[in-house]
C-alpha cells in the first residue's frame, strides 16, 4: 500500500533532476554529532576516599560549579525519562539505573566521546552490534532513545549476571566487564569498594558511581539543590511507514513540526535522509498522524542524485526556491479532535508512556 501511495505521490509531483550542488550536497552528508562533556582529571584526583563523602562531594559539584550544564541535562532528560522507566522495568531493572543515562551522555542522543561511543547510553560499536543495534552509513540505533535503551537494559544486565554486585556492574558500563572482571581476578579480590581503593581502575570509573548516586540523589529532589522542577512529558509519537531518500525537511513540514523535533525522534538517521532504496518507520508527532501523507503528497519536493562512498543514490529534497521560508519552523496547527489514523501508521509506544 504504501509503495503505491509513494509512486502516485511522485506522479503528482513535479520533479527536477539534477545533481546537488556542492554546498547541498555536504549538507546532507554532513553527519551531526556533539562531544560528551569530559569530567575534569583535577576533579577525580581529589575525590574523597570515603564513598558517601564522594556522593556529598558530586552533588555539590553537580549543584554548583556545574549547575547550568546540570540543569540542561535535566530538561534534555524529561521526553525521555518515562519512556528509560518503562523500559528498565520491563527489563526487571533497579529503576534507579536509568539516571546514568545523565552521568553518560546529559540524554544527548547525538553525544560522541572521545573514544567514539555514540548516542544517550554511549556505546562504543562492538557492544552496540552484539546487543542488537544496526550501525551502518545512514543509520545508528545507539542514537535510537528506544532501541538503545533496551540495548542498555540487557547489557546492565547480562553484567548484574556476571558480577552479581550492582556497583560492579555500573562500573563495568563505564570500564567494560574485561578490565574490571582482570582487575578484581588481579588482586584476587570480590568487592567493589576494596577494588576502587586498590587503584586497578582507572580514575574516570573510580569516580563513576558516586557521580551515578549523586545524580540519582539530584534528580529525585531537583528543587533542594536549587533546580527546577522536573516535568517529565514524554515525546507523544507514531511510527509510520515512509518511502526511502526523504529529507528529514520535507518531513518535519509534513508532519507539521520543526525539524528539531524530528531530528531527534529520528536521531538514528545520520545523514537526515531516510535510507535509500527500502521503506523505514519514522516517529512523528501523534496530532499528525491523519494528515501526514496528505500533506506530503502536496510537498514540492525534486529528486536529486546524491553521491556517497556507498555509491550514488537518488533522494528526495525540498525544492526550497518554492517553499515558504518560514514554513520549517511554524508551530504545530491546533487539532480539535483526533480521528482514526491510516493503516500505515503504528503507534506502539504512547500507550506505554503514562506518567508514574
Amino acid at each position: 500500500m504504501i509503495k503505491g501511495l509513494f509512486y502516485l505521490l511522485l506522479l503528482s509531483l513535479f520533479l527536477f533532476v539534477f545533481p546537488l550542488k556542492a554546498h547541498e550536497e555536504r549538507d546532507l552528508l554532513t553527519e551531526h554529532i556533539e562531544n560528551v562533556e569530559i569530567l575534569p582529571g583535577e576533579l577525580i584526583r581529589h575525590l574523597p576516599q570515603d564513598i558517601n563523602a564522594q556522593i556529598s562531594y558530586f552533588v555539590k559539584y553537580f549543584s554548583t560549579e556545574k549547575k547550568e550544564v546540570t540543569q540542561r541535562w535535566l530538561k534534555r532528560c524529561e521526553p525521555y525519562l518515562p519512556y528509560f522507566r518503562l523500559i528498565f522495568r520491563e527489563e526487571g531493572l533497579p529503576e534507579d539505573l536509568i539516571y546514568l543515562a545523565l552521568v553518560e551522555s546529559g540524554c544527548n542522543p547525538f553525544a560522541v566521546s572521545p573514544a567514539n561511543a555514540v548516542g544517550i547510553w554511549q556505546f562504543i560499536e562492538g557492544t552496540a552490534r552484539h546487543y542488537g543495534l544496526k550501525i551502518n552509513y545512514w543509520i545508528d540505533e545507539r542514537r535510537d532513545f528506544l532501541k538503545a535503551t533496551y540495548a542498555a537494559a540487557r547489557y546492565l544486565k547480562r553484567l548484574y549476571e556476571i558480577f552479581g554486585d550492582w556497583r560492579l556492574a555500573v562500573a563495568s558500563y563505564n570500564a567494560g566487564e574485561g578490565r574490571v572482571s582482570r582487575a578484581l581476578k588481579a588482586r584476587n579480590l570480590a568487592d567493589y569498594w576494596k577494588l576502587m581503593m586498590s587503584g586497578a581502575i582507572p580514575f574516570e570509573t573510580f569516580a563513576y558511581v558516586p557521580q551515578w548516586l549523586a545524580m540519582t540523589i539530584i534528580v529525585k529532589n531537583p528543587e533542594k539543590y536549587g533546580f527546577e522542577p522536573i516535568i517529565e512529558n514524554p515525546w507523544d509519537f507514531v511510527e509510520v511507514e515512509v518511502p526511502g531518500g526523504l529529507d528529514l525537511k520535507a518531513l518535519a513540514l509534513a508532519a507539521e513540526t520543526d525539524w528539531d523535533t524530528i531530528r531527534k525522534l529520528n536521531a538514528e538517521l545520520r545523514r537526515g535522509i531516510t535510507p535509500p532504496e527500502t521503506n523505514y518507520l519514522l516517529k512523528i508527532p501523534f496530532p499528525a498522524k491523519n494528515s501526514f501523507f496528505k500533506n506530503l503528497s502536496k510537498l514540492n519536493l525534486r529528486a536529486v542524485t546524491l553521491k556517497t562512498a556507498e555509491g550514488e543514490f537518488q533522494v528526495f529534497v525540498l525544492d526550497e526556491r518554492e517553499m515558504n521560508p518560514s514554513a520549517e519552523t511554524k508551530e504545530p496547527p491546533k487539532r480539535s479532535s483526533t480521528s482514526k489514523g491510516a493503516s500505515s501508521s503504528k503507534r506502539t509506544t504512547r500507550q506505554r508512556t503514562k506518567k508514574n
